[in-house]
Parts: structure tokens; sequence; C-alpha cells
């Protein structure tokens, strides 16, 4: 659920820059391009380290059944 947050505020701010880039002050629009970088940032961070709890995980539970399986 959070990815699909993240993944949403990254589409929103970026959307969001490009639309008002024609009203808006040059430094609005890229205050909200950078803040729209960084939720991709984090988007990244957060999907990587999921990653890698589920991997983590998986061989966790393999190592312990596998012991198990010798008995």
């Amino acid at each position: 659920m959070p990815i699909i947050k993240l993944a949403s505020l990254t589409f929103a701010y970026k959307l969001l820059a490009g639309v008002i880039q024609p009203i808006a002050d040059d430094k609005i629009t890229s205050l909200l391009e950078h803040i729209g970088d960084v939720f991709k940032i984090f988007l990244a961070i957060l999907t990587s380290i999921s990653f890698m709890i589920i991997i983590g995980t998986t061989l966790v539970l393999k190592i312990s059944n596998s012991g198990m399986m010798y008995r």
C-alpha cells in the first residue's frame, strides 16, 4: 500500500508541476518537480528494502525448513 501511495504522489506532483508551469513562477514549478523527484527516490528506497525483506525472509524459511527435513 505505501508503494502505491508514493507512486501516486510522485505522479501527482509531476502532473501538477506540468499543469501550473504556464501560470506560476519558475521557482514554484521547480519546487514541485523536486518534490516529485524526492518521492521518486523514496519509492526506489522503499521498493528495494521491501524486495530485500522478502528475499531475506525466504532465505531464513528455506534454511530452517531444510534443517527439519534431515531429522
